[in-house]
C-alpha cells in the first residue's frame, strides 16, 4: 500500500486492529509476568518474593502500552508496500507473536539471575530462540488455517472493535486508577495496635538504627577531620560511646541478622543466597511476646521480607511494595530502564529508598502507633554505593566522579582492571562523606520527630552500623569482600533513660550483643542476659574478663572466586586472619591500626599467632548449636584438615555443666528453637548439613 493511500485512511482500519491485538496481548503477557514475579523468588530459598500486590497492577499496564506500541509498528509495516495482503500481515502478526514469546522467555530464563546483574542485557540467545519458534510456530498456524488468516486481515473483517477497544481502555483505566490509589496511600498501621494488650508503661522504647554502610572513623565525633555528623555527635554527648565496636561480618544481612539474634553468621545461616532462618528467636520476636509494639523501615535490598529479617515484626515496611522497585523486577526494567538510567542519569540504583521516605514511614507510623512500649528497628541505605547524595549535600565535601564510581560499583567487576587514580579515589571518598552528611542530617529530623512523641523521655535510642566500607586500603573497594578493620569498625552510640551521658568507652565490644542488650534495657531482671548486655561496660563496678577481649568476624565472600572463606579474631591489641586456603594475617593494631604489615610470617610471632588461631578454634568449636551456615566454618580449614569434620566427628561433646568459657549464642540457647524451621541449605551442603547435630 502506498504511503499516501495508507495516510488517506486506508490503513488506519488495519493498524487499529494490530494496535488492538498488540494490546490484548500485552495485556495477556503483563498478567502472566506479575505471575512470575509475584509466586517465584529470584532466589530459590527466599521466605518469600520481594515484589507485592502493586506488580498485578504495574506489569499489565506496562505490558499492554508496550505491545500496543509494537502492535502499531507492525501494522504499520504490514499494510505499507505494494502488495500488502493477508500474506504480509500474517508475518507480521506472526513477528508480534514472537516478541511476546521472546519477552516471557527472557524474562524466565533471568528468574534466578541477580537483579543487579547488567550483564544480563547481552544474554539474547534465549530470547532469539524464543521469538523464532513462537514466530515459526504462528507462521505455521497461520498456513494450517489459511483460510481463516485471510478472513482475519481482510479490510472488510467484521471485528469487535469498538467494543474490545472500550474493554482494554477500562481496564487500563482501572489498573491506572489502582495505582494512583497504591501511591496515595499509607500503610494501616492500626489493626496491629489495636490486636495487642497494653503492658506497662514503665518499659522502655526502643529504638536502633542501623546507618548502613558507614565505617567509625568518618563520623566526626570518633576522630574524623571532616565535619560529617554533627546530629550523630550530639546525640553520642547525651550518652554513651563505643569507640571500639566490631560488626560480625562486612556484608548486610548476615550483620543484621547477628545483630537480632546475638549469633554469629555461622550460627544463625544468614549468606548471599540463603535468608535468616526461622528457628532462632530475634530481639522482636521476644520482645513481642513480652507486649511490646514491633515495627522495622528497612531501605536495604537485603532487607526484604523475604530474607527473613520480618521475624517478629507486626509492622515491615520494606521496598517490596515501591513502584521502581516492582519496575526494576519487570524485564522492561531490566533491559531497558535500569541501563539507560545507568547511561543517561547516573550510575545509581534508580529504585533507591532515600531516608526522607524512610522517615516519612516512621513518622506516620509514631502518630498511629499503640500506647503499649515500642521496638523501631530502622535501616537507612543513603552512605551505600553508589554515593550520590542529593543536593545541597552533593558537594558539601566535594563531587565524586561519575566514572569512577561506574567502575567501582557498575563495572564489570572488582578487583578492578585498572587502578583509580588518587583523584578518582579521592572523589569516591568525598561521595561516601557527603552521602553521610545527608543520612545524619535525615537521623537528626527521626530523632526530632521521636522528641516530639510524649513518651521520648523513655525512649532509648540506638544508633549503629552493619559494617563499614573500603576505599583501596587494601585492593578493594565497598565492603563483603574482606574483614579488615575498615569494614568491621562501626560505630555503637546508647542515649536515653539510665544511659550516662558523654561516656566513651574504649573498650573492645561486638554488635551481635545487641540481642541481649535491647532484652536487657527492655525487660531489665526478667531475662538473664546482664553478662551478655552491653550494658554491663557502664555499669559501675564492672571489670572486663577474658571473654570480653575479643571478637570473631565470619564472611562467605559473594564472589568466593576473588577472596576465599574468612575468618576474623580481633583483640585490644591484634587483629588475626585465616582463610579457607590456609593463608594467615597477623597486625599488631597497636602500632600498625592500617594492618599494613602482616606479622604471620615471623617466626617472632609465631607463638601469639598460634594462641590467637586457638582462641578462634575453641570458641567455634564449642559455639551455641545447631550450626545453620556450615559454609562459614570452612574459613579454619587448611590443606589437609577439616575444622568443620574435625569438631563434628573427632571431639567430645562439651558437657552442658561444663565449666569452659561463656560459648558464643549463649543468649539464644534460653529460648526454645522453633520446631517448624528447617534449613534451607544449597543442594552441595545437603550431605554436610544433614550430619549436623539439629536437637
Amino acid at each position: 500500500m502506498p504511503l499516501t493511500a495508507f495516510l488517506s485512511g486506508r490503513g488506519r482500519g488495519l493498524v487499529g486492529r494490530f494496535v488492538l491485538c498488540g494490546a490484548l496481548l500485552g495485556l495477556a503477557v503483563g498478567v502472566i509476568e506479575a505471575a512470575l514475579l509475584f509466586y517465584i523468588p529470584w532466589v530459590p530459598t527466599l521466605l518469600e518474593t520481594d515484589v507485592s500486590y502493586v506488580i498485578w497492577l504495574l506489569a499489565p499496564l506496562i505490558d499492554l502500552t508496550l505491545f500496543a506500541l509494537l502492535g502499531a509498528l507492525a501494522g504499520v509495516m504490514g499494510a505499507l508496500g505494494k502488495d500488502p495482503g493477508p500474506g504480509r500481515q500474517a508475518i507480521w502478526a506472526a513477528a508480534l507473536m514472537g516478541i511476546a514469546g521472546a519477552h516471557l522467555g527472557w524474562l524466565s530464563s533471568l528468574i534466578h539471575v541477580w537483579v543487579a546483574d547488567q550483564q544480563v542485557i547481552s544474554r539474547l540467545a534465549t530470547p532469539a530462540a524464543w521469538f523464532a519458534s513462537v514466530f515459526a510456530a504462528a507462521l505455521l498456524i497461520a498456513a494450517l488455517f489459511r483460510n481463516y488468516a485471510v478472513r482475519v486481515f481482510a479490510r472488510e473483517a467484521a471485528w469487535p472493535v469498538a467494543v474490545l477497544s472500550k474493554s482494554v481502555l477500562a481496564v487500563a483505566a482501572l489498573l491506572i486508577l489502582g495505582l494512583g490509589l497504591h501511591l496515595a496511600r499509607h500503610h494501616d498501621f492500626f489493626p496491629s495496635a489495636r490486636a495487642s494488650a497494653p503492658v506497662s508503661a514503665a518499659r522502655p522504647n526502643i529504638v536502633l538504627i542501623s546507618l548502613d554502610t558507614v565505617r567509625a572513623d568518618h563520623v566526626s565525633s570518633y576522630g574524623y577531620s571532616r565535619p560529617t555528623t554533627p546530629h550523630l555527635d550530639r546525640l553520642a554527648s547525651r550518652g554513651v560511646t563505643f569507640e571500639n565496636a566490631i560488626s560480625p561480618t562486612s556484608w548486610t544481612l548476615a550483620s543484621h541478622a547477628s545483630m537480632l539474634t546475638g549469633l554469629l553468621p555461622h550460627q544463625h545461616g544468614a549468606s548471599n543466597f540463603t535468608p535468616l532462618n526461622t528457628g532462632p528467636r530475634t530481639a522482636a520476636e521476644v520482645l513481642r511476646t513480652h507486649g511490646y509494639e514491633t515495627a522495622s523501615f528497612n531501605a536495604n535490598g537485603y532487607g526484604l521480607a523475604g530474607w527473613g529479617l520480618m521475624q517478629g515484626f507486626e509492622v515491615y515496611d520494606d521496598n517490596s511494595s515501591l513502584l521502581r522497585h516492582n519496575l526494576a523486577s519487570m524485564l522492561v526494567g531490566r533491559v531497558a530502564v535500569w541501563p539507560l538510567y545507568l547511561r543517561l542519569v547516573r550510575p545509581d540504583f534508580y529504585f533507591r529508598r532515600e531516608a526522607r521516605e524512610v522517615n516519612s514511614e516512621v513518622e506516620h507510623w509514631l502518630h498511629h502507633r499503640s500506647n503499649r512500649p515500642y521496638f523501631i528497628f530502622v535501616n537507612y541505605f543513603d552512605a551505600h554505593d553508589p554515593y550520590f547524595a542529593p543536593p545541597p549535600f552533593d558537594k558539601r565535601f566535594g563531587q565524586v566522579s561519575a566514572s569512577a564510581m561506574r567502575r567501582v560499583s557498575f563495572g564489570p567487576g572488582l578487583p578492578l582492571q585498572a587502578p583509580l587514580t588518587a583523584e578518582e579515589k579521592e572523589s569516591l571518598i568525598a561521595g561516601y562523606d557527603n552521602s553521610l552528611a545527608f543520612l545524619d542530617e535525615q537521623l537528626g529530623t527521626l530523632l526530632r520527630s521521636l522528641a516530639a512523641s510524649p513518651d521520648w523521655d523513655n525512649t532509648i535510642v540506638i544508633v549503629t552500623s552493619d559494617h563499614g566500607e573500603a576505599f583501596d586500603e587494601h585492593g578493594q573497594y565497598l565492603h563483603g569482600r574482606t574483614l579488615y578493620r575498615e569494614l568491621l569498625h562501626v560505630p555503637l552510640v546508647f542515649a536515653g533513660p539510665g544511659i550516662p551521658a558523654g561516656r566513651r568507652i574504649p573498650h573492645l565490644v561486638r554488635t551481635r550483643e545487641l540481642f541481649a542488650t535491647v532484652l536487657d534495657l527492655a525487660l531489665e531482671n526478667s531475662v538473664p542476659f546482664q553478662r551478655s548486655s552491653l550494658r554491663r561496660f557502664w555499669t559501675p563496678g564492672f571489670q572486663p574478663g577474658p571473654r570480653d577481649n575479643w571478637a570473631i568476624s565470619e564472611l562467605v565472600p559473594f564472589r568466593p572466586d576473588f577472596r576465599p572463606v574468612m575468618v576474623s579474631l580481633v583483640t585490644p591489641q591484634w587483629q588475626y586472619l585465616h582463610d579457607s586456603t590456609g593463608r594467615a594475617e597477623l597486625y599488631d593494631l597497636a602500632a600498625d591500626p592500617k594492618e599494613l604489615f602482616n606479622l604471620a610470617g615471623d617466626p617472632n610471632h609465631a607463638p601469639t599467632l598460634e594462641k590467637l588461631h586457638r582462641l578462634v578454634e575453641s570458641n567455634l568449636e564449642l559455639s551455641h548449636r545447631p550450626w545453620r551456615g556450615p559454609d562459614y566454618l570452612l574459613a579454619l580449614d587448611r590443606p589437609g584438615y577439616s575444622f568443620l569434620r574435625t569438631a563434628l566427628f573427632d571431639r567430645l561433646p562439651v558437657p552442658a555443666a561444663s565449666p569452659q568459657a561463656f560459648r558464643v549464642g549463649t543468649a539464644q540457647a534460653f529460648f526454645d528453637p522453633d520446631p517448624a524451621a528447617t534449613p534451607k541449605p544449597r543442594p552441595a551442603d545437603a550431605d554436610l548439613v544433614n550430619s549436623l547435630p539439629y536437637h
